[in-house]
């Protein structure tokens, strides 16, 4: 049996949703479309999501909520030394960007559509507790900046490469090029990270 025939009808909704968020962000997508990607009709589509807007904003929750609930679970570790939280850190955002690559952009084309979302969603409180969490484990004489610096830099430089791959295919003239390529900015980010707080 598929991963996608063992879900329950909820969850299909919410994958053939997603796939489609993805590829056309929410104006481009009609309930019908949700409806035929999942392999239900749409009454039954509306007894699950009455509109639209209620399956988005539980798409959108489930993506953010995946991007983010590592970088909590490290920050908020108190045996971790800083420089075993970046490392970790980094490897937890590229791993599920690379399994989710179309991520960065819908989080970032949907956010500036409807910014209310964020607050809707508890989006500002989740990314405000982990700047938090990353900002304990600094020294005590940094900036109270530096905590947000980190946080930008962490979710850009780690971000900004799979936004770009196309083009770096075009540039490389190779897919696994490409694919080695980002795995290397990987530990770039790690260094780059630790030389902010040096």
């Amino acid at each position: 049996m598929s991963y996608f025939c063992a879900m329950t009808t909820k969850e299909k909704i919410i994958e053939s949703a997603k796939l489609l968020f993805m590829k056309h962000g929410f104006e481009g997508v009609r309930m019908q479309m949700v409806a035929d990607e999942a392999g239900v009709n749409k009454g039954l589509l509306h007894y699950y999501y009455k509109t639209k807007a209620a399956i988005f904003k539980e798409v959108f929750n489930r993506v953010s909520s995946g991007l983010f609930a590592n970088l909590e679970k490290i920050f908020s570790d108190n045996i971790l030394t800083i420089d075993q939280k970046i490392s970790m850190a980094t490897d937890a955002y590229f791993n599920i960007i690379s399994q989710n690559r179309y991520v960065p952009v819908f989080i970032i084309s949907e956010m500036n559509r409807q910014p209310k979302i964020l607050k809707e969603l508890g989006f500002d409180e989740k990314v405000r507790s982990i700047i938090q969490l990353a900002g304990k484990s600094f020294s005590m004489d940094k900036s109270p900046d530096l905590a947000l610096h980190f946080f930008l830099t962490l979710i850009s430089l780690s971000a900004f490469p799979f936004m770009v791959t196309p083009l770096l295919n075009e540039v490389t003239g190779d897919n696994k090029k490409t694919e080695h390529l980002i795995m290397e900015r990987k530990e770039i980010v790690k260094k780059t990270l630790k030389n902010m707080l040096t």
